[in-house]
């Protein structure tokens, strides 16, 4: 899991760096995947002939980041109302050296609590998710950004790459970005994330190839392994959906840890499920629907209304899937 991007921002209005172009991924070269299938990644919305709707980055780990925040916010809000009242309401008698013992914990217990306040609000009042939409007819790629705000850029326009604009830390994932370029085709001015991300690089070839073979070369080529969709088109993220989720990111872990790990997921199930009640679900403008147009007979039309009775078979059987690799 890795937020960055959504905490702390992208950085803009600056050059791509080495890295960026040398992990560069040219939309018009197939990768050899040596004879390993392209993966969706359970990342999907939906899929038709017209477009590809897939989840940012930060969607399978959501509820994470809000559980350290909020305990920290608490925490931090008991420490400043600790401080106040022994400080100030439990003696008759105020000397320089209480207001200084109380400035020396008050100002970074504030500065911690807004801190984490702001960290909470990149999950909790925000917005359930953020799309991306590939515009196969019309070659566009419509971006959900972070501020609800949306825009569309030429799909032959965008720089791809795998190489990162910061250091990773040994905890973070590598993950595929999407740089919108000036003129120059050298200075960022805007990036999107593709959902996939991993701590191998060379395994994000898999979900790559999936995009862009839907792109470059149709739906018929991909259409054969997107037989599950998230249930969350045009509305929020239920409860047991959340948590079925979230353990799938621990499948193919050992058996005897599952336990712990159903225990971990139940805790941040609720946090992720307090992001999804407190927050709006995107919805495209007009102004990308109209151009976006999908035929009720279409023979590639994909959606959640397809899913099986039982997801967890086709979550776990992917993850399974993906640990594999």
């Amino acid at each position: 899991m890795d937020y960055y991007g959504l905490f702390p921002k992208f950085k803009l209005n600056r050059p791509l760096n080495q890295v960026e172009w040398e992990y560069n991924l040219n939309i018009k070269q197939k990768i050899n995947l040596n004879g390993q299938p392209v993966v969706p990644d359970a990342k999907v919305i939906s899929m038709n002939s017209q477009y590809l709707e897939v989840v940012d980055k930060y969607y399978a780990g959501k509820g994470l980041g809000s559980f350290v925040a909020f305990f920290g916010f608490t925490s931090m809000l008991f420490v400043v109302t600790f401080l106040i009242y022994f400080s100030f309401f439990d003696s008759n008698y105020i000397s320089l050296n209480d207001v200084g013992f109380f400035l020396i914990f008050f100002i970074p217990s504030c500065a911690m609590a807004i801190w984490m306040f702001i960290l909470l609000k990149t999950e909790w009042f925000a917005w359930t998710h953020y799309p991306v939409r590939f515009d196969r007819k019309n070659r566009l790629v419509h971006v959900f950004r972070l501020n609800g705000s949306t825009y569309s850029v030429p799909w032959d326009s965008v720089f791809f790459t795998t190489g990162l604009s910061h250091r990773k830390d040994a905890n973070k994932d590598y993950y595929i970005s999407g740089h919108v370029l000036a003129e120059d085709n050298k200075t960022v001015i805007d990036t999107f994330c593709l959902p996939a991300t991993n701590s191998n690089r060379k395994q994000l070839e898999r979900h790559w190839e999936f995009v862009r073979r839907y792109m470059e070369e149709g739906p018929e080529s991909v259409t054969g392994v997107v037989d599950f969709c998230l249930p969350i088109a045009k509305k929020r993220e239920g409860y047991r959906f959340g948590l079925l989720y979230l353990l799938s990111g621990f499948n193919g872990a050992p058996l005897f840890l599952f336990p712990v790990l159903f225990v971990l997921a139940l805790i941040f199930s609720v946090p992720r499920y307090l992001a999804m009640v407190t927050s709006r679900v995107p919805v495209w403008p007009e102004s990308i629907e109209s151009q976006c147009r999908v035929d009720k007979d279409d023979p590639y039309l994909v959606d959640a209304s397809g899913n099986p009775k039982h997801p967890w078979r086709n979550l776990f059987r992917k993850s399974s899937a993906n640990n594999r690799k």
